[in-house]
């Protein structure tokens, strides 16, 4: 009895332990448990895997979080010690010069003065006998804050004699020596320093400016918002849609430091930029080899908001009252031209087309 029971014993071992004392004796049994092993296996290697992944996304996010905060506290004590301690010290001007201007020139004094201009130069380039800015900046001009100089019935043929490129000229040798730097803008167009900067003191007085001797600031292009008409609100509350993709928007327009030993546009005139031999940068503070009017659109730190067309009514009255950089026949051919380039910077529309035909007095087509 004894013998048979351990028989049995040695039986139910030899079952239980069969693939480990014979491992090529395969049977069904023996499949289905080596399988199931195997994908437990993988089970768990999946599952470690992704225990890793996740705590590494936890610590990138955790890097990013902190690198974030870090950024901000760097950024913030230059703005808190560096700028601050510095920016009242900066004076800046800004030369514009314009014609016909008197619907427009109020907002765009009262926009510069609130963002911290010291002075601007208007420059009159109306006709003799034309509307005088005088009529609706008093205020302005008794404080001192703008000062109107004489470019009255001035225009030219010639490009490097043109009333824009003469008054630019002159307002640099007028004020190089008083004020740290210059802006040369127009009328249509509203400098918008970011995202830190409150005014253009603060704007100029960071370090990354430092080596700069002419800032270039890419235009941010504003289209019509579908207006036909002007009314009386202002610009900026009229025209509110910024074009980011047009190809204007590599235009800049230039900040130009004050002092510099040479005058800016003596020998070749350009109303966007330096051709002298400057340091350039944009508007990140990198320096540009180049002295081009143009630059790859960047708006990180500041954009030019130009209204170039405005309203239907607005830009046929801007063609007609000519140009200020050189003068511009107004014969039906450029009429045409003036009207596709209307439409380079605007939606088309038969309404649109209409009233340019009735202002332009032209029978033709526009496209």
């Amino acid at each position: 009895m004894k013998k048979v029971k351990k028989r049995l014993k040695l039986l139910k071992i030899r079952n239980r332990y069969s693939i480990l004392l014979n491992p090529f004796k395969i049977t069904k049994e023996n499949k289905l448990k080596f399988k199931a092993k195997s994908q437990s296996k993988y089970t768990l290697f999946f599952f470690i895997l992704l225990k890793i992944f996740y705590i590494i996304l936890l610590f990138y996010i955790y890097h990013l979080e902190h690198k974030s905060k870090l950024i901000a506290k760097i950024n913030t004590f230059i703005s808190n010690n560096i700028i601050k301690s510095n920016y009242n010290k900066i004076k800046a001007c800004l030369c514009v010069i314009g014609k016909n201007e008197n619907l427009y020139v109020k907002e765009y004094v009262t926009y510069y003065k609130n963002l911290g201009y010291n002075h601007i130069s208007i420059y009159d380039n109306n006709d003799v006998n034309g509307e005088r800015f005088e009529d609706v900046l008093l205020d302005e001009i008794n404080s001192s804050f703008v000062t109107i100089q004489n470019f009255r019935g001035k225009s030219s043929l010639h490009i490097l004699r043109g009333p824009q490129c003469l008054a630019f000229r002159d307002c640099y040798d007028r004020y190089s020596k008083e004020y740290d730097w210059i802006s040369f803008f127009d009328f249509d167009e509203f400098l918008e320093v970011r995202p830190m900067a409150k005014n253009i003191q603060e704007f100029l007085a960071n370090p990354r400016y430092s080596k700069c001797d002419n800032i270039k600031i890419n235009f941010l292009i504003y289209g019509d918002n579908e207006l036909l008409y002007y009314d009386n609100r202002s610009v900026q509350e009229r025209f509110t849609i910024p074009n980011y993709r047009h190809y204007s928007n590599n235009i800049v327009k230039s900040t130009v430091r004050g002092g510099l030993p040479h005058n800016y546009w003596k020998y070749k005139c350009s109303i966007h930029t330096s051709y002298m031999n400057v340091t350039n940068c944009n508007s990140e503070g990198k320096i540009i080899p180049h002295n081009s009017g143009m630059s790859p659109m960047n708006h990180t730190y500041a954009a030019i908001k130009h209204y170039y067309t405005k309203s239907v009514e607005e830009y046929v009255n801007k063609t007609k009252r000519g140009d200020a950089f050189v003068f511009k026949g107004y014969n039906p051919p450029w009429k045409r031209q003036r009207m596709k380039t209307y439409f380079m910077y605007n939606n088309y529309s038969v309404e649109k087309e209409e009233l340019f035909k009735k202002l332009f007095k032209l029978n033709d087509k526009v496209r």
